[in-house]
């Protein structure tokens, strides 16, 4: 039966696309290697144990539909029915195109510097080998306007960069300034310093991601970057229009020198970087500066026609907003955004993400009128944003989070922060605290809620 499903497997594969190269993986663990990029792992089909397809690790959640219950088939086209427990405990339809052995080159494939997928254009590279800086720098950036030139700059704290920072969303992006972090000698946060002394990172080695909200879109000219600890580091990138993959890029990153890469990849709503070390195929931190991307708002309302909006976004992050509105006129206004504003349309000590409310209790698995039990793949994208909040109405005697799912995976595993009295200073994480497949809910377990 097994042989029979790999065979199917197979010609679902070959049907679905004729321009996407896609690899099998045959008795290889969920998620395990199965592919020259470390992004890439092993997805079981659904029903299957030991047979699935390699694709990359870290599609966006959201965009995954589930699959038809009743076959384990995919309705959208050019998908296919997986196991991805990261996401849901449902099967979901996976994008062929998130398999191609461009992006996830077989382990027999000879490995290249660099990799390009789906392009109309190829990226420029140039390294530099740089040393630690001394007094505030400045270099040329490739084609990139100083109303576009991201340096990181102007925030004040080794601290994540929240959701507003030029009216983007940042996922796993972190800012810290060189001189006042003292990193060793050799690391690589020195290599990339360009402009100033600040630049962004992603955290623990897990994905980074950029993203807007549609209808706007955002063009990603150029960036430098440098691997912060290791050599021998793969950064791979893909990004999105709307819910389709539009390019990928791999390339090799160094952590004693600086590399440029010119990308020119317009009208995108989302990108995510993914660093790995070829050798441990584990997660790498990676370290980017003179970050150049411009920011295309696009607004309609209905009810009073098309709104033609022209918006800039200079360093300083304000906005300047011409709105134009047919069946009253011309109306000009000017929007002042602070550059690295939050919303605050939640209550206190709640988390506000894609326009919902989250917040920790220790209610033993009880959400406030209004709320319910949030997932996990949230929790995952925004639990250091509780950082420095506190419980919403009473102290946890139980550290793993209760959320969605039927077992509890993430939990505090800090003693000095786990049921204690806020705020927060560590947050929950995947296993923290031996969390592992947990179903028990004792009284005032630790409690993961969202606004309805």
């Amino acid at each position: 039966m097994m042989i029979s499903n790999a065979i199917c497997l197979v010609f679902i594969l070959l049907s679905a696309t004729a321009q996407v190269r896609s690899q099998l993986c045959l008795d290889v663990d969920q998620y395990g290697p199965c592919s020259l990029n470390g992004a890439c792992g092993c997805f079981h089909m659904a029903g299957l144990i030991d047979t699935g397809v390699c694709g990359f690790l870290w599609p966006i959640c959201s965009q995954l539909k589930p699959c038809n219950s009743s076959s384990n088939a995919c309705d959208q086209p050019d998908t296919i029915c997986v196991q991805h427990r990261r996401c849901r405990d449902i099967p979901l339809c996976y994008p062929v195109s998130m398999m191609d052995q461009r992006i996830c080159p077989s382990m027999e494939m000879t490995n290249s510097t660099t990799t390009i997928t789906v392009a109309t254009s190829t990226p420029t590279i140039f390294t530099t080998t740089a040393t630690p800086p001394t007094n505030t720098t400045t270099a040329q950036q490739l084609n990139c306007s100083d109303s576009s030139l991201i340096t990181f700059e102007n925030a004040t704290t080794y601290s994540k960069i929240p959701d507003g920072y030029y009216d983007l969303k940042w996922i796993n992006a972190y800012a810290l300034d060189t001189q006042v972090y003292a990193q060793s000698s050799e690391s690589g946060f020195y290599s990339a310093v360009t402009s100033g002394t600040w630049v962004a990172f992603n955290m623990n080695g897990d994905p980074m991601t950029i993203r807007i909200d549609q209808p706007n879109t955002f063009t990603i000219k150029s960036f430098i970057v440098s691997a912060a600890r290791e050599n021998n580091v793969t950064l791979s990138m893909i990004s999105q229009r709307g819910s389709t993959y539009y390019k990928e890029a791999s390339f090799k990153i160094e952590k004693n020198r600086s590399t440029t890469i010119e990308l020119n990849w317009f009208d995108i709503n989302t990108i995510t970087f993914y660093a790995s070390n070829d050798n441990t195929r584990q997660g790498e931190v990676f370290v980017i500066d003179d970050l150049c991307l411009d920011v295309t708002t696009n607004v309609t309302t209905p009810s009073n026609g098309t709104i033609n909006t022209n918006m800039t976004t200079p360093s300083t992050g304000i906005i300047n907003t011409n709105v134009t509105t047919p069946s009253n006129g011309t109306i000009n206004m000017n929007m002042t955004t602070p550059s690295t504003g939050l919303l605050t349309n939640c209550s206190l000590n709640e988390v506000l993400y894609k326009n919902y409310c989250y917040y920790l209790d220790g209610t033993g698995g009880q959400c406030s009128n209004g709320y319910s039990l949030g997932s996990e793949s949230i929790l995952s994208r925004i639990a250091d944003l509780f950082i420095g909040l506190n419980y919403k109405t009473r102290i946890s005697k139980n550290c793993c989070v209760v959320t969605m799912e039927s077992n509890s995976n993430y939990g505090i595993s800090t003693l000095t922060q786990c049921n204690k009295q806020g705020p927060f200073t560590s947050v929950p994480v995947l296993n923290g605290g031996g969390c592992r497949n947990s179903t028990a809910i004792s009284e005032a377990q630790l409690t993961f809620c969202v606004s309805n």
